[in-house]
């Protein structure tokens, strides 16, 4: 069974692929309502990573110090 962290883990990494990805298809897209959607999706996500790593580091910390 995986812990806390390594789902964190496993979230934070899918959420880069998820914001590569939507990278790849913004820069085929010609101006539309869905690729400025596409673009606030991807800096929501930017602005979701940095608390979601300091979240997962507190985790990895948490587990090697024994802590719960």
């Amino acid at each position: 069974m995986e812990d806390k962290a390594q789902k964190m883990k496993a979230t934070i990494e899918s959420t880069i692929s998820n914001a590569i990805e939507t990278e790849r298809q913004i820069s085929s897209m010609d101006t539309s309502k869905q690729k400025s959607d596409l673009i606030a999706k991807n800096e929501r996500r930017a602005e979701a990573m940095p608390g979601m790593i300091r979240e997962y580091k507190e985790e990895e910390a948490k587990k090697e110090l024994g802590v719960e």
